[in-house]
């Protein structure tokens, strides 16, 4: 609770950093925050020819059940990837200012939320290409996003602690990342993996972020409620933990970092 208390009044200076993050992002790029929803664009439609033409996976409306959960699966992927190293490259503040470190991998997953949330306008423009109505469970989408990013920002703090100390998990996220894609159902339905197979993919916790999201937009009806406590249990579990971990390490950050 001391943490969390920390961090609140702290939040001004992460509003900067989130700002700053964005700016960095894109700094020098000729189409700046429009990459935040071409690049989902073109990476779904690259996914739906391999998909739909190549696999045969056969779903109506593939580019919308495809964005409704590459939207949530490219958030993590990249707060997890980028959040990884948010302290090593903080080096030089955390030895300066006096601040809360948890600040800086909240921070970054604030950045990568902000840009989701800006994502979800080409979601919508592909939902009315298709013909897609925005039904009354578009009303759950805050709750979903909260719950993410929550689930999120606590991985990060629990990975960007660690790093500190054993810098190769960096190299190991990533390709943790690359098999976790698969093993989430985003280019696929669960509906076409044998009963005996399907048990396993909803052990993996994207499962239970990337499902209710396509409920909303893909499937237009509000998210299972088994979903909703499993999601909630581990977005609040999740961050918990990772508070915890990071405060329980971070006095040790400076001896480590050079």
């Amino acid at each position: 609770m001391q943490a969390v208390r920390q961090l609140w009044e702290y939040r001004d200076l992460a509003r900067l950093l989130v700002a700053k993050e964005l700016k960095l992002r894109y700094r020098r790029s000729v189409l700046g925050f429009a990459w935040t929803m071409l690049n989902p664009l073109l990476t779904m439609l690259i996914l739906t020819v391999v998909s739909s033409h190549v696999m045969r996976v056969q779903v109506e409306k593939f580019p919308v059940f495809v964005l409704s959960a590459l939207l949530p699966w490219n958030f993590f992927s990249q707060s997890l990837a980028g959040g990884a190293m948010s302290i090593v490259h903080n080096e030089s503040l955390l030895r300066n200012v006096r601040v809360p470190r948890a600040v800086f991998p909240i921070a970054l997953v604030g950045s990568h939320l902000v840009n989701l949330v800006l994502a979800m306008i080409p979601l919508l423009i592909v939902m009315a290409w298709q013909r897609a109505p925005v039904h009354f469970s578009v009303l759950a989408a805050p709750w979903c996003l909260l719950a993410l990013g929550l689930f999120t920002a606590g991985v990060v703090l629990a990975v960007s602690a660690w790093t500190v100390f054993f810098r190769d998990l960096a190299q190991i996220v990533e390709v943790g990342l690359t098999a976790l894609f698969y093993l989430t159902p985003i280019i696929y339905p669960l509906s076409i993996l044998p009963d005996r197979y399907a048990w396993a993919f909803r052990l993996n916790p994207i499962y239970w972020f990337v499902t209710p999201l396509r409920a909303v937009f893909f499937e237009g009806t509000f998210p299972d409620p088994v979903a909703v406590g499993v999601a909630s249990a581990l977005a609040v579990g999740a961050f918990a933990g990772g508070l915890h971990l990071f405060h329980r390490r971070e006095d040790l950050f400076l001896q480590y970092l050079s």
